[in-house]
């Protein structure tokens, strides 16, 4: 079993690179200063490897609708629970590496999601 090379997206955020090993999914994603990623929430829990930079991270509970916005240094875990919606914004040039098995299925946050689509259009 070796690490293979799916694909690369690019848009004006920066770079997402898909790797593959055996059965694992493994996202490299550069986001540039500035911009964020995420909008959404999902039925599990997430793991975002922050290897380099410096990222702002929200979270709003979908219950109860509670929000936390930590400022988050490299290298760090940050872990976004279940059924809780997150947005990483780049205070810095980042790169993050997320793994799993299954794509998990996303549920957008429009709250979150109108952030990353405006900047994503300016």
């Amino acid at each position: 079993m070796s690490l293979k090379f799916e694909k690369e997206i690019e848009d004006v955020r920066g770079v997402t690179l898909s790797l593959t090993k055996g059965d694992q999914k493994i996202f490299v994603v550069e986001t540039k200063k500035g911009f964020s990623r995420g909008g959404h929430y999902h039925n599990i829990t997430m793991k975002h490897l922050l290897v380099s930079g410096k990222i702002e991270h929200k979270k709003t509970d979908i219950k109860s609708g509670r929000e936390t916005i930590n400022i988050i240094d490299s290298p760090s875990t940050v872990i976004t629970p279940p059924n809780t919606a997150h947005l990483l914004t780049a205070l810095e040039d980042s790169i993050t590496v997320e793994t799993f098995v299954e794509h998990p299925q996303s549920t957008l946050f429009p709250k979150y999601r109108e952030i990353v689509d405006k900047k994503m259009k300016s």
